[in-house]
């Protein structure tokens, strides 16, 4: 299973995330949820290395 980290102060919000993978990324309640069941590794590793801020990482948590 993937874990991924999310680095709030690293964060620009460009929104990158939650428009590409809004099943793994989304806002609730004003508070940014990451769920790493909700798409293929592929996907999110592609989604993350598109982070401009590099908030976002993904380590494999085996």
């Amino acid at each position: 299973m993937l874990k991924i980290i999310w680095d709030a102060d690293k964060c620009c919000h460009a929104g990158i995330c939650v428009d590409s993978l809004p099943e793994v990324f989304r806002v609730e309640d004003g508070r940014f949820k990451i769920d790493p069941n909700g798409a293929e590794p592929e996907r999110i590793r592609d989604v993350v290395a598109r982070c401009p801020s590099g908030a976002l990482v993904v380590e494999d948590d085996s």
